[in-house]
């Protein structure tokens, strides 16, 4: 009986461990060939954040949205829209300021001190 309990004990922790392993090592989500969760405007985006920042960041995070604006500055790797939401990308975007734009990326969180959404795993949408 009591070599049953061990046997036992040890199955259970071999199919944890196995589990455990493939949850931590799987690649990470390709956003760009993702479905989009929400589409918006940066505005409005942004404008959620401004009502209820607890409300929205439960409401979007780890979600993939696709955002549509203007751009308003750029940064090696990175691009404002509206002022409002900053977007990560893997590499340099040849993008200038002015440009109508559509972006998809996951939502990471929002800069209290520059009122900004984050987003990552950022790419344009044609």
């Amino acid at each position: 009986m009591k070599n049953k309990i061990i046997l036992g004990l040890i199955l259970v922790l071999a199919i944890t461990g196995y589990f455990g392993y493939n949850y931590i090592m799987a690649s990470p989500k390709d956003i760009s060939k993702a479905k989009s969760d929400f589409q918006i405007s940066a505005i409005e985006f942004a404008k959620e954040f401004a009502e209820s920042e607890k409300t929205a960041t439960i409401k979007y995070q780890e979600k993939v949205v696709t955002v549509n604006g203007i751009v308003t500055a750029t940064e090696n790797n990175s691009i404002t829209i509206d002022d409002k939401i900053t977007c990560g990308f893997e590499n340099k975007v040849d993008l200038k300021k002015g440009d109508q734009i559509k972006v998809k990326g996951l939502f990471i969180g929002f800069d209290e001190m520059f009122e900004e959404v984050k987003l990552d795993k950022c790419s344009i949408i044609n």
